[in-house]
């Protein structure tokens, strides 16, 4: 199966996928070399974070585990 290549070069998967051989460090490092620069055109943003009256949480055990 061939991986689209937006999925390809993913910035959360590209380490599976250079360690599966699917795409060379070189042609990452060349990839993003090529983005284009778009600072000009971008707008900073604040963002503010407000509590939602979580308090404390606790992990319900559902029969799963790990490993």
């Amino acid at each position: 199966m061939k991986l689209r290549e937006e999925l390809l070069l993913d910035k959360r998967l590209i380490e599976r996928h250079i360690q599966r051989g699917l795409i060379s460090r070189e042609d990452y490092d060349k990839h993003l070399a090529d983005l284009a620069d778009k600072k000009a055109t971008s707008v900073a943003m604040k963002v503010e974070v407000s509590s939602v009256g979580v308090g404390k949480v606790s992990r319900a055990d559902d029969g799963e585990h790990e490993g």
